[in-house]
């Protein structure tokens, strides 16, 4: 399963089916946009009530949400191949997982990103690694790519239960101490928010222990997956709650014949 260099655009669907209704004019609009603006009260809509119209026909025409598309439209932009540069241009790669594509941004350091291209917060992490290396993004197939794409073909065969892949986390010292702890989570296991806290010697913290969970960049390798409620419920994970529970699953031995 090689890594694929190819940008984001792939993963946006045909307007054609749009402006084949009454929302052609807005459909030919946004084609035009190689960047929609974020607020909508900046696309050519007349009131809320259009709006919301619009984001129930263009999830049944055009087969995803309004933001999901917008988003992966400005993250194309963002993310659209360029000259190289320089040595530290942070380094973009595609990999494949039965979960879905995931995208893998690595910084001279070691792996600084790996999301799912729906995380709502994609664009502003690539932004912060942006501005904390002051680098800009090329597509680039490397060893370092080759390799965690292997890896992460041996994690979901039920083969590898840690990585060897250099991390480069980015964010504040409280940020950075809760990552390290998530990797401390066996495989095969999971712990509370609190239980989390308590591990990191600030049993108080225990929102901004999941507020930080929320903000790691690296799905996966630094494992926020394995974090559930004190009630055993599954709770919020930016690649969506259904990849969480395969997650576990696989990593508790429940469903790895499915991979």
């Amino acid at each position: 399963m090689p890594a694929i260099a190819a940008p984001l655009s792939a993963l946006l669907p045909s307007l054609v089916p749009l402006q084949a209704t009454r929302w052609q004019p807005y459909a030919q609009w946004l084609a035009q946009q190689v960047s929609p603006p974020k607020s909508y009260r900046a696309h050519p809509l007349a009131s809320e009530a259009e709006l919301q119209a619009l984001k129930k026909d263009f999830e049944k025409t055009v087969g995803i949400t309004l933001g999901r598309y917008i988003r992966l439209q400005r993250i194309a932009h963002l993310l659209a191949p360029r000259p190289p540069e320089g040595q530290q241009a942070l380094e973009v790669a595609w990999l494949q997982t039965p979960l879905g594509p995931m995208l893998a941004v690595f910084s001279p350091q070691g792996l600084s990103l790996l999301e799912f291209p729906e995380r709502k917060m994609l664009e502003t992490e690539l932004l912060a690694l942006q501005k904390a290396f002051g680098s800009g993004f090329v597509w680039r197939e490397t060893a370092r790519s080759r390799a965690l794409q292997q890896e992460l073909v041996e994690y979901f065969a039920g083969a590898r239960p840690t990585f060897a892949t250099a991390l480069a986390p980015v964010g504040t010292p409280f940020q950075q101490q809760v990552w390290r702890q998530l990797q401390t989570i066996p495989y095969g296991q999971t712990r509370s928010y609190r239980q989390q806290a308590q591990a990191i010697g600030k049993p108080q913290a225990v929102r901004a222990v999941a507020a930080a969970n929320g903000q790691n960049k690296i799905a996966i390798l630094i494992p926020c997956h394995r974090v559930i409620g004190s009630d055993g419920r599954l709770t919020g994970y930016a690649g969506g709650l259904e990849r969480k529970k395969a997650l576990l699953d696989l990593e508790s031995g429940a469903s790895a014949t499915l991979f």
